[in-house]
Parts: C-alpha cells; sequence; structure tokens
C-alpha cells in the first residue's frame, strides 16, 4: 500500500480524451497545469485516496501482436529523464484515445501527474499517476447582487470520487509496479487490458485473497448446499481462524486441520479446488504467506448472518468462530413441525 500523507505531486499535465469510435476530439494542453501548493494538496487526496487500501499489485505485459508495451516504454522513458514529462503526458493521452473505441466508453478529463515523493511499503519512489475524471457532477454557486443572493448551477469534477486512476511506481528492486482502481466494471478491458496492458502479481496479497475467494465459493456451493447456513458459516468462520493463527499457509495442513475426521468433505474439497481453477481460470497455490490487510478485508464481507423465514436473524462473530458451537444448538420440534435454534448466554450486551 502506498503512504498518502507523504507524496509530493512535482507536475501536472491535464488534457482531454473523447470517444473515438464516436468521432469525438482528443484536446491537448500545451503546457502543464499551473498548481500552487493548496491546490497541490487537493489533487493529492483526490488521486491517492482510492489507493489507500488497495493491495493488488500489477506488472506491465506484453501483447501477442505488439513488440512492446506503450504505455511501459513511456514510463521507463519519463522516469530516466523528467524533462520528457509533459511532452510523455501528451504521448498517454494519444494512446489512451486510441484505446476509446467503443461505444460505451465516456469522454473524460485526464490527468497525468509526475509524484517525486512517493512510499510504497515504506521504500521512497517516484511515480506516474494516470487519472481520468469522466463524471460531472452538479454545484450551487451563490452570486451576490445588491439587494438580493442569486444561486447559479455549475457542473465540474467532483472531488469526492476518482473514475478510473493508475499509479506507476518505480521500484528499486521490483522495477515498474502498478496500482489500479475503477469505479465502471463495464469497461474494464479497456482501461486494464487495452490501456494499461497489465497482469496482477501472484504475491501474499493475491494468493491470500485467492484462497479465501476459494473457500467462500466452496462453502456456499458446496456446504451451504447440503447442511444448514449454521454449518456454511462456520466452515467459513473456522477458515478465517486458521490463517489468523498461521502465518505461513500449506494446503495439506489446512485440509488436514479443518476436515479433521471428515474425509469425504475433504476430498470434495480438494476436486472442487481443481474444478474452480479450471472454470475461473486461475491458479491458486499450494503454499504461500499470508497477507494480514487482504485477510483484515476479505474478513469484513463474509456473510455471518442467518436469515429465517419467520423474520429472525442471527449474526455470528468472527471474533470468536467457536462461538457457533458453544453457544447455538440446532434442532427439530416435532409438536410445532418446525426447526429451531437455541442461543446460550449470560446476560444481554
Amino acid at each position: 500500500m502506498i503512504n498518502v500523507e507523504s507524496s509530493k505531486i512535482g507536475q501536472v499535465a491535464l488534457h482531454r480524451v473523447g470517444n473515438k469510435h464516436n468521432e469525438e476530439d482528443i484536446f491537448v494542453s500545451e503546457t502543464p497545469l499551473e498548481t500552487d501548493e493548496e491546490l497541490k494538496d487537493l489533487l493529492t487526496q483526490y488521486f491517492l485516496k482510492p489507493f489507500v487500501k488497495t493491495t493488488e499489485k500489477h506488472e506491465f505485459t506484453y501483447g501477442i501482436d505488439i513488440e512492446y508495451n506503450v504505455l511501459k516504454d513511456i514510463a521507463e522513458q519519463t522516469f530516466a529523464n523528467e524533462e520528457l514529462f509533459f511532452e510523455n503526458s501528451v504521448k498517454i493521452t494519444q494512446h489512451l484515445y486510441d484505446q476509446s473505441n467503443h461505444p460505451h466508453i465516456k469522454s473524460g478529463d485526464l490527468f497525468v501527474v509526475y509524484f517525486d515523493e512517493m512510499y510504497l511499503e515504506g521504500e521512497l519512489t517516484n511515480a506516474i499517476g494516470i487519472f481520468k475524471s469522466e463524471r460531472k457532477d452538479s454545484f450551487l454557486q451563490v452570486q451576490e447582487k445588491e439587494t438580493r443572493l442569486d444561486l447559479l448551477t455549475e457542473k465540474g469534477i467532483s472531488i469526492k470520487k476518482l473514475d478510473k486512476g493508475c499509479v506507476i511506481l518505480n521500484t528499486s528492486e521490483k522495477g515498474l509496479i502498478v496500482l489500479t482502481v475503477d469505479q465502471n466494471n463495464y469497461d474494464a478491458d479497456y482501461w486494464k487490458k487495452d490501456f494499461l496492458n497489465i497482469d496482477i502479481i501472484k504475491d501474499e496479497n493475491y494468493e491470500t485473497k485467492a484462497y479465501m475467494d476459494l473457500c467462500k465459493s466452496f462453502a456456499k456451493d458446496v456446504i451451504g448446499n447440503n447442511e444448514t447456513k449454521k454449518e456454511e458459516i462456520d466452515f467459513v468462520s473456522q477458515t478465517v481462524k486458521f490463517f489468523e493463527e498461521n502465518e505461513h499457509i500449506e494446503t495439506e495442513k489446512f485440509n488436514d486441520t479443518i476436515f479433521d475426521g471428515v474425509e469425504e468433505l475433504k476430498d470434495d474439497f480438494i476436486d472442487y479446488k481443481k474444478a474452480y481453477e479450471s472454470e475461473y481460470e486461475v491458479e491458486i497455490a499450494d503454499a504461500f504467506d499470508v497477507s494480514t490487510p487482504v485477510l483484515q478485508r476479505e474478513k469484513k464481507k463474509i456473510a455471518n448472518t442467518i436469515k429465517l423465514d419467520t423474520g429472525i436473524q442471527l449474526k455470528m462473530n468472527f471474533n470468536d468462530p467457536d462461538s457457533i458451537h458453544k453457544f447455538v444448538e440446532q434442532g427439530y420440534d416435532e409438536n410445532r413441525g418446525m426447526h429451531y435454534y437455541k442461543v446460550y448466554y449470560n446476560k444481554e450486551v
């Protein structure tokens, strides 16, 4: 993750990219954007706030039909000679325009930014940011006249939410690292594949998320279909507990621990993993280090509520994964002809 507070903007270029498919124009500024310290502070928050919790890292790749990655080449030239920044910002804008060849792609203002200082996981480096603003929000402007105040409506860029953006970091050990965000997934291929041409780096962040996604999918598709919601939640809860108690994951140890004494379910999970990798075209490692930030983020996303047709809901606490066994019982009432949950507690809190 990057350190937003310490990041410093150097140069800023502002251009506009239309939709090439719809024969919209491209507008290129003749000079860099003039900025004072107040504007730089506002822009820094606008550009980088979406990246604060970004853990997925990417690297540039090479397409089959091109000799090199266009954006990677431009970035390397710019890092080698910062004086080429503005000239290369125009090339970046032209490259994005060339990829804007689908009717659904929106026109927008394009900021290209050179960051003199930026920290990525403690390493001080410089970076190039590319940020596209596609939406225009309405604003009210109060105008004072002699005898009254009037309201004028204006449209402009809202700095609360970035539409698309990437940060290219020039690290000393791993070369160029790319972080990216995209709020409009309907044209994800255009931004990540066509413009950036990047692939995710399969590090501990990737592997932790991939394995958690696998376990959540198995819980829903297999356990949820054959057992109760309680058992589905319990499986995911025990998975989280295992990850929290082990800095390094080995799938064989995971299987032996989670499926202790239930060989049939263990075999189902092994078969499911193979089918899951094939269906989603992913390869999940058999051994990897746990990424704590990713685990905590994914933990918050896990569904932990049992919803009943009587309007009652039971919410489980993943901070105490064993509580579902100790304090919750399931049963069937013959007289009522209904299933029930029995919950034990000392006092209401």
